[in-house]
């Protein structure tokens, strides 16, 4: 038989083995709570890129640090979503593509975390080729015309549509909008006529612009650009040698065009 003594040391050896396995598996344990915490901490800091703003017909492209295991969730105007890290929200960016745009990134073990960023769309800018009088239309070539030097001029709300008008003693000047601008200061750039007169309340970089002199109807060629700008706080618009057409006794006539006009 073993002694007491033997069996009291068997004991403690038994007592020591437990006591060390029971110590590794505990670090073991706290290594991976460790890992799973760092990850956290760093899904809470991940950022959207710096985004610059893009003009018209640029390429539109957002995107965030990326992160072990992490899924993304984008959202933004006009419903646009997407699951990727990566996104190119359009290689031709259009006026309807500006707003904020959200992002969820998420990770099991991990609270959500959530970004934004605003994408501007900016018109493109240029100079016009002519310097008009102020508050003018001068024709010349085709149908010769008189000019006009417009003693009133208003811009604001027409029948729910964003209009400027230039009035003078034979005839007057009317630039129509996009409704947006009912709610919205006129971005300075380029506009570009058109020959609908209704335009689309999206469509904010078009513009029609018709003028009556000597009792005729004459319409801007579409597709022709037009600048505005703003001088002292008020809003401009300039055009330079747009052909106009005008129905004259049954016969479609053609006129060239180059004004200016501004808010009082």
């Amino acid at each position: 038989m073993k002694s007491k003594l033997s069996l009291l040391v068997s004991g403690l050896l038994l007592l020591t083995s437990i006591s060390f396995f029971s110590c590794e598996r505990t670090s073991v344990t706290d290594n991976g709570n460790n890992n799973n915490a760092n990850l956290c901490a760093t899904l809470a800091t991940l950022r959207i890129d710096p985004y610059v703003a893009v003009t018209k017909g640029e390429q539109i492209k957002l995107t965030i640090d990326s992160l072990k295991d992490a899924e993304y969730f984008w959202t933004g105007p006009g419903n646009y979503q997407s699951y990727y890290q990566n996104n190119i929200i359009t290689d031709y960016a259009e006026y309807y593509d500006r707003g904020w745009y959200y992002v969820r990134v998420a990770r099991d073990g991990c609270d959500p975390h959530f970004d934004s960023i605003y994408v501007d769309v900016k018109f493109p800018q240029g100079t016009p080729s002519c310097s008009p009088a102020n508050n003018t239309a001068d024709f010349s070539g085709g149908v010769l015309l008189g000019d006009q030097s417009f003693s009133f001029v208003t811009f604001g709300n027409v029948l729910g549509d964003y209009e400027i008008t230039g009035n003078s003693s034979n005839g007057d000047i009317n630039y129509k909008f996009s409704a947006y601008w009912l709610t919205h200061d006129l971005e300075d750039g380029i506009y570009y006529t058109t020959s609908i007169p209704s335009i689309d309340f999206a469509d904010i970089v078009r513009i029609y612009i018709s003028n009556v002199n000597q009792s005729i109807y004459w319409v801007a060629e579409p597709g022709k650009p037009v600048y505005v700008s703003h001088v002292g706080g008020k809003q401009r618009v300039t055009f330079c040698g747009i052909d106009f057409s005008g129905d004259w006794g049954g016969t479609l006539y053609h006129t060239t065009v180059s004004a200016r006009v501004t808010q009082p």
